[in-house]
């Protein structure tokens, strides 16, 4: 009986096995090693891109800082021209002012049946004082300035009986509001004190005697 030993080309298989696992474990860290490599360099790409990005931004938000700075500038500017064309507005309609108002008592005062003999504008408050023919004209005259868009109401302040030549008629005494809305300005309209030339006349002269 022929006996073979096996044993040699066991211990050749068992190594050539060992062998191909180290080949295959060589490669496969070959392989991990490269796809690391290959990672590693579109990161660092990445990264280079993104610090790219991020100068690029920083340089535009500087550049479109500096815009926001100039349009401030350009808006506080406006506002200040804005506010001093207010504030001439206000001058110009705060000096016309007064001559409406005296231009307004003109027009609602019956020449023919009343006489003013002063007015006194200040702080926005007239102060009239006249005659009239009788208690009628003065309270018709108050609606009027009620009514007016230029004042708020008028007060009496006197009345009384006068007698001019053989005519009896009435002094009288009132003041009149101007209304809030038309002061353009927080500070008092200037003081105006002048007669109203197209109302003030003098009472008619008294009959002759036969």
């Amino acid at each position: 009986m022929i006996r073979i030993n096996l044993l040699p080309v066991r211990q050749i298989k068992q190594r050539n096995r060992a062998r191909q696992e180290v080949i295959s474990l060589v490669a496969a860290l070959l392989v991990l090693l490269g796809i690391i490599c290959l990672v590693g360099f579109r990161q660092a790409s990445r990264i280079t891109d993104l610090h790219g990005e991020a100068a690029r931004l920083k340089k535009e938000t500087e550049e479109f800082q500096t815009v926001v700075t100039l349009i401030e500038k350009i808006k506080k500017e406006q506002k200040v021209v804005e506010d001093k064309m207010k504030v001439i507005k206000d001058l110009k309609v705060a000096s016309q002012l007064p001559a409406r108002v005296l231009d307004e008592i003109a027009t609602l005062t019956p020449a023919d049946r009343m006489w003013l003999t002063s007015l006194d504008y200040t702080n926005n408050v007239i102060l009239l004082s006249g005659t009239a023919l009788d208690n009628a004209t003065i309270a018709e005259y108050m609606n009027k300035v009620g009514t007016s868009d230029f004042f708020l109401a008028a007060e009496l302040k006197n009345s009384s009986l006068i007698k001019v030549g053989n005519q009896k008629l009435k002094s009288f005494s009132m003041t009149v509001n101007v209304l809030a809305s038309l002061i353009p300005v927080a500070t008092p309209a200037p003081t105006a004190k002048a007669a109203a030339k197209g109302a003030a006349k003098k009472p008619p002269a008294p009959a002759a005697k036969k």
